[in-house]
């Protein structure tokens, strides 16, 4: 899974963004000359005086595995590290590296042909396992007890020897070295002699030493009872409840994977229109546990299965060298599933040339993009496990007024008066009572103290998401005209239970400066991270007289179907319903002010807002900077702050990018039973940096 940036998007700006996929320029010039001319030679990558410079960016542009990369450049590599007080270091490094690229073209009088190859070898790391741990630390008062009770004397039972000794208690004492430091409460017993069984007369003299005595210094013989429990029960102290918190800490787990990757591109034009045909075919890396039956009949069928193949025919006019750019966008805006690797990718497109002089994006051809995809996806199992542990922060006290009461004698001391014991007779296996006053030289010891300790008890409950890839087919389509691009999608997740869906979403970007979206998505077997969807935005952009900006929009977005937590978590945008209000300003100078508002239904049904200023900076194309704060929240969890900038330290296209932002994050646990706060607060850092070589 990636890396969650934590940067907040106002609704206006990320569906401009989103819907802006078009120009008004709708030519990709392919080669220079007009057909008829001699074709040119093969060109290579290696080739790089004059084969590169020669493609159009744009016509030579794919993607892989999320990944866009053009015919001819170099490696590339992308370092995104994670930081923060409560978290561990999460670093995601990814790199591509092509190993061979190729480009032949043919141009004929009626036909147009060329054809891209290239071998890449990617490789990136992922979550192997997330854990999430809150921890609730709350001040109690831990009750214990001390009790101590030897029982001996003549027996008076009928098979015991005469002037024998008897001990009527069994001998049971706590093992101390069992006690479990976290929750202090005993695991093991230490016994000794049973109730009735005979001991000596030197063991029964030696009880009557001062304090509580048990037998014969260093003898064999040990009776009566010696308990000592440090928790016998707590509860909650208020007059502490002051010392109340909640902690959150993430730690992360990764694993590397990669794949060696063919792409073939196959582009075709005529007089009337033009054709691509596109194949990815690729040997995903995966781990041992993850080549299932399944995963291995998709990654051997990435390499049987047929080409994309859009041939056209040659007409008696000369062939156009000038096409349409959707053709190459909407091979691009092919929807794949998110955070996935590819096996076997194959699609073909088609766009009509312009029939008439192109004025604006309006004008320009639509074009229709439709594949088929096979890869592998990520999949979770989830476990949730909760603990409690003790720990102490002040001594065990009595909570007798003298402490520790002891007493110890005979039959003269009242300590048996109108005492008994019950035994089972094993003759009649009926319960006998026992009076003491009638044991010859009774002994008795009796001891009893009641404590109360200072503590904190700490609550933790911990998820753990353990991922996996499983192979995953789909099928899309998109129709991509200049102002807008409708994207259509089905597929079905192989994992434990399939789990099939369908889904579209739609972008509109209007030349007066309107823009939409819409999305929805259905699945059979929802889970937390696949399930059913729907999701709009609608925007507005005013250019203002003195070449300012004005843009104002709201979003919606709903959880229809998502399964339900194990545990209630506070996480960030984890919401069933958001609504989101913002607008910006921008000056002609680069500067940027925004405000935005947002509603949420959270998944227990409680609804919460917040309230967002945003101030960014614009210098030029190699440096930005932005920030904002949130004044005002009742959400769970949200960044109150953040700060960042974006740098480029040469102008030069391919120049390193160095991304860095600092986030404050709160979290939200609701109150105690005493009405204290429970909040916590992260500080992170975020710092990206990407290059091509």
């Amino acid at each position: 899974m990636r890396l969650r940036r934590f940067t907040l998007t106002l609704s206006a700006s990320a569906l401009a963004l989103a819907a802006s996929i078009a120009s008004a320029d709708d030519k990709a010039i392919l080669v220079e000359g007009t057909a008829g001319d001699k074709a040119p030679a093969p060109l290579t990558a290696s080739d790089r005086g004059n084969g590169p410079a020669r493609v159009v960016p744009l016509t030579g542009r794919f993607v892989i595995n999320g990944e866009t990369l053009d015919y001819g450049q170099g490696p590339s590599l992308s370092v995104l590290s994670l930081s923060g007080s409560s978290r561990d270091w999460d670093v995601e490094i990814s790199g591509i590296h092509p190993i061979r690229q190729s480009l032949r073209e043919q141009v004929g009088s009626d036909l147009y042909l060329r054809e891209q190859t290239g071998w890449y070898f990617q490789a990136t790391n992922v979550d192997r396992r997330r854990s999430v741990s809150v921890t609730r630390r709350e001040a109690v008062d831990i009750y214990g007890f001390q009790l101590d009770l030897t029982v001996t004397g003549g027996c008076f039972f009928p098979d015991s020897a005469p002037d024998s000794y008897c001990t009527y208690t069994p001998s049971v004492e706590i093992d101390p070295e069992s006690i479990d430091p976290d929750t202090l409460i005993p695991g093991a017993f230490i016994f000794g002699e049973e109730a009735g069984g005979e001991i000596s007369q030197e063991t029964h003299e030696a009880l009557k030493a001062e304090g509580f005595q048990r037998g014969v210094d260093g003898g064999e013989e040990v009776v009566g009872l010696s308990l000592a429990v440090p928790n016998s029960g707590y509860e909650s102290s208020e007059s502490r409840s002051h010392l109340n918190s909640v902690e959150r800490y993430e730690s992360v787990d990764k694993r590397a994977i990669g794949g060696l990757y063919r792409f073939s591109q196959k582009l075709s034009s005529n007089s009337e229109e033009a054709s691509l045909a596109r194949t990815t075919r690729g040997l995903v890396f995966l781990n041992a546990n993850e080549w299932t039956t399944e995963a291995a009949a998709t990654q051997l069928l990435a390499w049987i299965l047929p080409s994309a193949s859009a041939p056209l025919q040659g007409t008696d006019r000369n062939a156009r060298l000038s096409i349409g750019n959707n053709l190459f966008l909407a091979a691009n805006n092919t929807w794949l599933p998110a955070n996935s690797f590819t096996a076997y990718h194959a699609g073909v497109g088609h766009v009509e040339h312009a029939r008439k002089p192109v004025r604006s994006a309006a004008d320009t051809p639509k074009s229709i993009f439709n594949s088929f995809w096979m890869g592998f996806s990520p999949v979770r199992d989830i476990d949730t496990d909760t603990r409690v542990r003790l720990q102490t922060t002040g001594p065990r006290q009595s909570m007798l007024e003298d402490g520790y009461t002891f007493s110890q004698g005979g039959i003269d001391t009242g300590l048996a008066g109108d005492t008994a014991i019950y035994v089972v007779d094993q003759i009649s296996e009926r319960i006998a009572q026992l009076e003491l006053a009638n044991v010859d030289d009774l002994f008795i010891q009796s001891g009893l103290d009641l404590t109360r300790q200072d503590a904190m008890a700490l609550y933790t409950t911990t998820e753990t998401s353990r991922y996996r890839y499983v192979p995953h087919l789909a099928f899309s389509g998109n129709v991509t005209s200049g102002t807008s691009v409708f994207r259509y999608y089905a597929g079905a997740i192989v994992g434990d239970e399939t789990n099939a869906y369908v889904g579209f979403d739609h972008s509109y970007t209007g030349l007066s400066g309107l823009s939409f979206y819409l999305r929805g998505e259905h699945y059979t077997h929802p889970d937390r991270d696949y399930f059913s969807t729907v999701e709009a935005r609608i925007s507005k952009a005013v250019q203002l007289g003195n070449g300012a900006r004005l843009s104002f929009g709201l979003s919606a977005a709903e959880e229809l179907d998502r399964a339900p937590a194990e545990q209630a978590s506070v996480t960030l945008n984890d919401n069933d319903r958001t609504f989101d209000i913002a607008m910006s300003y921008r000056t002609p100078k680069g500067l940027t002010y925004s405000l935005s508002r947002r509603l949420v239904q959270a998944e227990d049904g409680e609804e919460d807002e917040s309230t967002s200023i945003g101030f960014s900076y614009r210098a030029s194309e190699d440096w930005s900077f932005t920030s904002q704060i949130t004044p005002s929240s009742s959400e769970d969890a949200y960044i109150a702050a953040r700060m960042g900038f974006s740098w480029r330290p040469s102008g030069r296209p391919g120049a390193p990018v160095l991304g860095v932002q600092w986030a404050s994050i709160k979290y939200d646990y609701g109150e105690d039973q005493f009405g204290n706060e429970l909040r916590d607060r992260e500080d992170t850092l975020l710092v990206s940096y990407s290059m091509k070589f």
